[in-house]
């Protein structure tokens, strides 16, 4: 079993993945993203705009988590860790695609693309009515 594999092939099928971050008072936020562009070991990377209200939070406060969901299958990974806002222009270059225009109006460059990289250090993986904490 490779789990790297594993989640690559996991996340690969899915359109959508669901973050959580910590508000300023202290309570969990989730929302919908996009799924991540990139994952390198266990680092996953997502795009999102830089006036969000999740970049100041994760500025404030890195915990967070990203949850992987296949409702046909009722099969999810929950992965838990810290998150790093990645705003200089040499660090989120390499992650802008054309298609993005429709999210960021002014381009490649854009003070409003960020990236933010996720480092997971625990998970667990539920399918067929067990968890696998990993």
């Amino acid at each position: 079993m490779n789990a790297q594999k594993e989640l690559q092939a996991f996340v690969d099928k899915q359109e959508l993945c669901f973050l959580g971050s910590i508000t300023k008072e202290g309570y969990p936020m989730i929302r919908a993203m996009l799924k991540p562009i990139k994952i390198d070991d266990n680092c996953l990377y997502l795009h999102t705009n830089t006036s969000s209200n999740k970049v100041q939070q994760f500025l404030t406060n890195s915990k967070a988590c990203v949850y992987f969901y296949d409702a046909k299958n009722f099969t999810g990974i929950s992965l838990i860790g810290k998150m790093e806002v990645l705003s200089k222009e040499a660090d989120k270059i390499e992650f802008w695609q054309d298609q993005y225009h429709i999210y960021y109006e002014q381009g490649e460059g854009l003070s409003d693309f960020t990236v933010l990289k996720f480092t997971f250090d625990q998970g667990e993986f539920y399918q067929d009515f067990q968890v696998t904490t990993f």
